[in-house]
Protein backbone atom coordinates (compact mmCIF):
# COMPACT_ATOMS: atom_id res chain seq x y z
CA UNK A 1 0.00 0.00 0.00
CA UNK A 2 2.97 2.32 0.68
CA UNK A 3 4.78 1.87 -2.60
CA UNK A 4 0.97 2.22 -4.26
CA UNK A 5 0.58 5.80 -2.32
CA UNK A 6 4.09 6.65 -3.06
CA UNK A 7 3.63 5.71 -6.98
CA UNK A 8 0.74 7.96 -6.83
CA UNK A 9 1.55 10.62 -5.69
CA UNK A 10 4.89 10.35 -8.24
CA UNK A 11 2.15 10.43 -11.12
CA UNK A 12 0.23 13.67 -9.78
CA UNK A 13 3.59 15.45 -8.95
CA UNK A 14 4.53 14.37 -12.69
CA UNK A 15 1.20 15.27 -14.13
CA UNK A 16 1.23 18.74 -12.06
CA UNK A 17 4.79 19.99 -13.75
CA UNK A 18 3.65 18.66 -16.88
CA UNK A 19 0.81 20.92 -16.63
CA UNK A 20 2.55 23.74 -15.41
CA UNK A 21 5.09 23.30 -18.18
CA UNK A 22 2.71 23.11 -20.60
CA UNK A 23 0.96 26.74 -19.21
CA UNK A 24 3.67 28.57 -19.95
CA UNK A 25 4.69 28.27 -23.03
CA UNK A 26 1.81 30.88 -24.08
CA UNK A 27 1.24 34.46 -22.77
CA UNK A 28 -1.32 34.58 -20.26
CA UNK A 29 -2.02 38.42 -20.29
CA UNK A 30 -1.43 40.97 -23.58
CA UNK A 31 -2.50 44.82 -23.51
CA UNK A 32 -2.31 46.36 -26.61
CA UNK A 33 -2.68 50.31 -27.68
CA UNK A 34 -2.58 51.83 -31.08
CA UNK A 35 -3.78 54.55 -33.63
CA UNK A 36 -7.28 53.45 -34.86
CA UNK A 37 -8.88 55.49 -38.34
CA UNK A 38 -12.64 55.16 -38.31
CA UNK A 39 -15.29 55.48 -41.26
CA UNK A 40 -18.36 56.50 -39.64
CA UNK A 41 -21.95 56.94 -40.58
CA UNK A 42 -24.93 58.75 -39.11
CA UNK A 43 -26.87 57.27 -36.55
CA UNK A 44 -30.02 59.51 -37.41
CA UNK A 45 -33.01 57.96 -39.56
CA UNK A 46 -35.59 61.05 -39.43
CA UNK A 47 -35.26 64.68 -37.59
CA UNK A 48 -37.96 66.89 -36.47
CA UNK A 49 -37.83 70.19 -35.02
CA UNK A 50 -40.41 71.93 -33.39
CA UNK A 51 -40.27 76.00 -32.84
CA UNK A 52 -43.01 78.79 -32.23
CA UNK A 53 -43.95 78.29 -36.22
CA UNK A 54 -45.15 74.33 -36.08
CA UNK A 55 -42.96 71.52 -36.41
CA UNK A 56 -40.55 70.44 -39.51
CA UNK A 57 -39.82 66.33 -39.88
CA UNK A 58 -37.00 65.50 -42.73
CA UNK A 59 -38.33 62.08 -43.47
CA UNK A 60 -35.52 61.55 -46.07
CA UNK A 61 -32.48 63.08 -45.27
CA UNK A 62 -30.95 62.04 -47.77
CA UNK A 63 -33.02 63.26 -50.85
CA UNK A 64 -32.28 65.80 -53.58
CA UNK A 65 -35.41 67.72 -51.85
CA UNK A 66 -33.90 67.72 -48.35
CA UNK A 67 -30.35 68.55 -49.78
CA UNK A 68 -32.24 71.58 -51.14
CA UNK A 69 -33.46 72.62 -47.83
CA UNK A 70 -30.48 71.85 -45.04
CA UNK A 71 -27.97 72.79 -48.28
CA UNK A 72 -25.95 69.80 -50.19
CA UNK A 73 -22.88 70.00 -47.76
CA UNK A 74 -24.66 69.65 -44.76
CA UNK A 75 -26.81 66.65 -45.74
CA UNK A 76 -23.15 64.93 -46.12
CA UNK A 77 -23.30 64.82 -42.25
CA UNK A 78 -26.24 62.78 -42.27
CA UNK A 79 -25.43 60.69 -45.86
CA UNK A 80 -21.64 60.36 -45.98
CA UNK A 81 -19.17 58.30 -44.49
CA UNK A 82 -16.75 60.14 -42.44
CA UNK A 83 -13.58 59.64 -41.33
CA UNK A 84 -12.41 60.00 -37.88
CA UNK A 85 -9.51 59.92 -36.19
CA UNK A 86 -8.72 57.97 -32.75
CA UNK A 87 -7.12 55.29 -30.01
CA UNK A 88 -7.77 51.34 -29.54
CA UNK A 89 -6.72 49.94 -26.31
CA UNK A 90 -7.36 46.51 -25.40
CA UNK A 91 -6.73 43.87 -22.41
CA UNK A 92 -6.72 40.11 -23.00
CA UNK A 93 -6.42 37.09 -20.37
CA UNK A 94 -5.95 33.82 -22.70
CA UNK A 95 -7.41 31.14 -20.73
CA UNK A 96 -5.45 28.76 -23.48
CA UNK A 97 -3.08 28.75 -25.89
CA UNK A 98 -5.28 30.03 -28.86
CA UNK A 99 -8.78 31.73 -26.10
CA UNK A 100 -9.07 35.21 -24.48
CA UNK A 101 -10.85 36.91 -22.91
CA UNK A 102 -10.78 40.30 -24.39
CA UNK A 103 -12.13 44.04 -22.85
CA UNK A 104 -11.45 46.68 -25.26
CA UNK A 105 -12.09 50.10 -25.49
CA UNK A 106 -11.94 53.16 -28.54
CA UNK A 107 -12.38 56.40 -29.13
CA UNK A 108 -12.74 58.59 -32.09
CA UNK A 109 -13.00 62.08 -32.20
CA UNK A 110 -14.12 64.85 -35.24
CA UNK A 111 -14.62 68.56 -35.41
CA UNK A 112 -16.58 69.46 -38.93
CA UNK A 113 -17.97 72.40 -40.60
CA UNK A 114 -20.13 72.68 -43.72
CA UNK A 115 -20.85 75.77 -45.11
CA UNK A 116 -23.56 76.15 -47.81
CA UNK A 117 -24.47 79.64 -49.50
CA UNK A 118 -28.81 80.28 -50.22
CA UNK A 119 -30.40 82.64 -52.80
CA UNK A 120 -30.39 86.30 -51.67
CA UNK A 121 -26.84 85.54 -50.40
CA UNK A 122 -27.54 83.95 -47.31
CA UNK A 123 -24.24 82.06 -45.43
CA UNK A 124 -25.01 78.54 -43.57
CA UNK A 125 -22.22 77.41 -41.17
CA UNK A 126 -22.68 73.55 -39.70
CA UNK A 127 -20.33 73.09 -37.07
CA UNK A 128 -19.90 70.01 -35.61
CA UNK A 129 -17.80 68.28 -33.04
CA UNK A 130 -18.32 64.76 -32.62
CA UNK A 131 -17.25 62.02 -29.68
CA UNK A 132 -17.75 58.40 -30.10
CA UNK A 133 -16.42 55.60 -27.38
CA UNK A 134 -17.20 51.90 -27.58
CA UNK A 135 -17.09 49.59 -24.29
CA UNK A 136 -16.46 45.98 -25.06
CA UNK A 137 -15.71 42.58 -24.28
CA UNK A 138 -15.85 39.21 -26.01
CA UNK A 139 -13.49 36.77 -27.33
CA UNK A 140 -9.98 36.50 -29.06
CA UNK A 141 -8.68 33.44 -30.92
CA UNK A 142 -4.99 33.62 -31.59
CA UNK A 143 -2.06 31.39 -31.41
CA UNK A 144 -0.18 32.68 -28.13
CA UNK A 145 2.31 30.36 -28.07
CA UNK A 146 5.67 32.41 -26.85
CA UNK A 147 7.62 31.57 -29.61
CA UNK A 148 5.21 32.51 -32.83
CA UNK A 149 6.51 34.82 -34.89
CA UNK A 150 3.33 35.40 -36.83
CA UNK A 151 0.00 35.53 -34.72
CA UNK A 152 -3.29 36.12 -36.80
CA UNK A 153 -6.01 36.56 -34.51
CA UNK A 154 -9.82 37.25 -34.45
CA UNK A 155 -12.43 38.78 -32.16
CA UNK A 156 -16.20 38.73 -31.55
CA UNK A 157 -16.75 41.92 -29.16
CA UNK A 158 -20.12 43.07 -28.05
CA UNK A 159 -21.17 46.05 -25.23
CA UNK A 160 -22.21 49.73 -25.15
CA UNK A 161 -21.28 52.78 -27.88
CA UNK A 162 -21.74 56.13 -26.77
CA UNK A 163 -21.66 58.81 -29.00
CA UNK A 164 -22.28 62.70 -28.19
CA UNK A 165 -22.05 65.90 -30.64
CA UNK A 166 -22.57 69.60 -30.02
CA UNK A 167 -24.02 70.90 -33.38
CA UNK A 168 -24.21 74.92 -34.00
CA UNK A 169 -25.83 75.74 -37.14
CA UNK A 170 -25.01 79.90 -37.59
CA UNK A 171 -27.24 81.85 -40.51
CA UNK A 172 -25.56 85.44 -41.52
CA UNK A 173 -28.71 87.41 -42.19
CA UNK A 174 -30.64 85.66 -40.08
CA UNK A 175 -29.09 85.04 -36.59
CA UNK A 176 -32.90 84.52 -35.07
CA UNK A 177 -32.78 81.14 -36.81
CA UNK A 178 -29.24 79.94 -35.67
CA UNK A 179 -29.10 77.01 -32.73
CA UNK A 180 -27.27 74.83 -30.62
CA UNK A 181 -27.66 71.54 -29.84
CA UNK A 182 -26.72 68.83 -28.11
CA UNK A 183 -27.01 65.02 -29.15
CA UNK A 184 -25.94 62.31 -26.31
CA UNK A 185 -27.00 58.74 -27.82
CA UNK A 186 -26.01 54.97 -25.69
CA UNK A 187 -26.48 52.40 -28.27
CA UNK A 188 -25.65 48.61 -27.79
CA UNK A 189 -22.39 47.89 -30.54
CA UNK A 190 -20.29 45.08 -31.85
CA UNK A 191 -17.02 44.46 -32.80
CA UNK A 192 -16.37 42.25 -35.52
CA UNK A 193 -13.14 41.15 -37.13
CA UNK A 194 -9.06 40.78 -36.49
CA UNK A 195 -6.02 41.53 -37.61
CA UNK A 196 -1.80 40.13 -37.40
CA UNK A 197 0.75 40.62 -34.98
CA UNK A 198 4.66 39.87 -35.56
CA UNK A 199 6.99 38.90 -32.64
CA UNK A 200 9.87 41.86 -32.12
CA UNK A 201 10.66 40.94 -28.70
CA UNK A 202 10.24 38.87 -25.73
CA UNK A 203 7.77 41.16 -24.38
CA UNK A 204 6.79 43.10 -27.62
CA UNK A 205 4.67 42.12 -30.66
CA UNK A 206 3.98 44.66 -33.24
CA UNK A 207 -0.04 44.96 -34.85
CA UNK A 208 0.13 45.48 -38.21
CA UNK A 209 -3.13 45.71 -38.47
CA UNK A 210 -6.39 45.43 -37.21
CA UNK A 211 -9.64 45.34 -39.45
CA UNK A 212 -12.75 45.89 -37.58
CA UNK A 213 -16.58 46.10 -38.47
CA UNK A 214 -18.43 48.60 -36.02
CA UNK A 215 -21.84 48.31 -36.06
CA UNK A 216 -24.00 50.91 -33.69
CA UNK A 217 -27.61 50.15 -33.41
CA UNK A 218 -28.79 53.67 -32.20
CA UNK A 219 -32.29 54.11 -30.50
CA UNK A 220 -34.42 57.24 -31.32
CA UNK A 221 -33.72 60.44 -28.57
CA UNK A 222 -34.43 64.17 -27.92
CA UNK A 223 -31.63 65.91 -28.33
CA UNK A 224 -31.29 69.16 -25.68
CA UNK A 225 -31.38 72.66 -27.38
CA UNK A 226 -29.09 74.90 -25.96
CA UNK A 227 -29.99 77.79 -27.73
CA UNK A 228 -32.12 79.06 -30.54
CA UNK A 229 -35.90 79.19 -31.53
CA UNK A 230 -36.27 75.18 -31.36
CA UNK A 231 -38.63 74.37 -28.05
CA UNK A 232 -38.41 70.20 -28.79
CA UNK A 233 -36.18 68.42 -31.23
CA UNK A 234 -36.28 64.49 -32.12
CA UNK A 235 -33.98 62.16 -33.97
CA UNK A 236 -34.83 58.51 -35.01
CA UNK A 237 -32.58 56.40 -34.80
CA UNK A 238 -30.73 53.56 -37.16
CA UNK A 239 -28.07 51.19 -37.49
CA UNK A 240 -24.97 52.82 -38.13
CA UNK A 241 -22.52 50.47 -40.01
CA UNK A 242 -18.97 51.57 -38.88
CA UNK A 243 -15.68 50.05 -39.75
CA UNK A 244 -12.50 50.81 -38.52
CA UNK A 245 -8.72 50.09 -38.89
CA UNK A 246 -5.34 50.32 -36.64
CA UNK A 247 -1.31 49.70 -36.21
CA UNK A 248 -0.13 49.78 -32.92
CA UNK A 249 2.02 47.55 -29.94
CA UNK A 250 1.05 44.40 -27.99
CA UNK A 251 3.15 44.05 -24.59
CA UNK A 252 2.93 40.62 -22.88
Amino acid sequence: MRKLWLLSLFILSSASVGLAQGSDDYNKWEAYAGYSLGRFESNINKASFTSSNGTQTFTDLCSAATGQEIGPNSQKFFCTRRTFNGFDGSVTYNVSRYIGIKGDFTAHFKSQSFVDKFTPGVTQTLSNNEHRYNFLGGVQIKNNRRTARFKPFAHALAGLARYSNRQQQTLDLFPQFNFTIEDHETSFAMKLGGGLDIRAGKKVDIRIFEFDYNPVFAGDRQPKSIAGPFTNISFSGKTAHNFTIGVGIVIH
